[in-house]
């Protein structure tokens, strides 16, 4: 069964349905470090993904990959479609008043905020690439898994459920403001060819994910390095999977 937010919040990529259970906060010794996988062997700089997605550069791509599934004749549709879906620049409190329940439609806000370029993950420290030039790194530890959204419910095609994930947490030891915690999914570069993220200063408004201040937030990043064959995966990815969900 594919989950039905698949079918309108396109940049979660969400590849299985995740049971509505509120869990404590736990470590899982025999799972992977989430900040060194995604860091890599000497460190990742990870760029907005739909900065990258959405140039102008890419167009063929979106149009090659839609009109595979959608035919030749509805692929501008399609891609225009998927487009706006990740486009969206309202999140917390607006994004609560703008979409309230998301029962009549929403849009996720999936950029990065705090005026970020982009961030440098590698082992135990995350860089944070500023706007304007300049750029402050923290060190984090893992402080163990957390659910977003455990104890709100989505309403979508009919349907009730409950879009809650589980995230690997980091916090800074030091004084980082509003990159004190880092929320990760668990996807990688080699699987999922992106990475999904939420980084913020208030743990419990972080697990929140369709109310407070990070409501309707959720930010993806990709390599900067990433090379066309990458960029063109991930692409195919998205389609693929929200394509295929409107056509069954």
């Amino acid at each position: 069964m594919k989950h039905p937010v698949k079918k309108i919040i396109s940049h979660l990529l969400m590849f299985a349905l995740v049971l509505c259970v509120a869990i404590a906060p736990s470590l899982a010794e025999s799972k992977p470090d989430c900040l060194q996988t995604i860091s890599g062997e000497n460190g990742t700089t990870y760029s907005n993904l739909f900065d990258v997605i959405l140039s102008d550069d890419y167009d063929s791509v979106w149009e090659e990959h839609c009109k595979a599934i959608v035919g030749e004749e509805n692929a501008a549709e399609a891609v225009e479609m998927l487009k706006s879906f990740i486009s969206g620049d309202v999140y917390g409190d607006d994004a609560v008043a703008l979409y309230g329940d998301g029962s009549e439609g929403f849009i996720f806000d999936c950029w990065y905020l705090n005026d970020v370029k982009s961030f440098t993950m590698n082992g135990d420290e995350i860089t944070i690439n500023k706007l304007d030039g300049t750029s402050e790194t923290h060190k984090y530890r893992c402080i163990g898994t957390y659910q977003i959204g455990a104890d709100e419910t989505m309403t979508w095609g009919g349907e009730t459920f409950c879009p809650a994930f589980d995230c690997e947490v980091y916090q800074a030891t030091d004084d980082a403001g509003d990159f004190t915690y880092f929320f990760f999914r668990d996807d990688t570069m080699e699987t999922t060819y992106h990475i999904e993220f939420r980084y913020g200063s208030d743990l419990a408004a972080l697990q929140q994910y369709m109310k407070g201040q990070y409501a309707y937030w959720l930010a993806a990043g990709i390599d900067a390095n990433a090379d066309a064959e990458t960029i063109d995966n991930v692409i195919a990815l998205f389609c693929t999977e929200n394509l295929s969900a409107e056509e069954e």
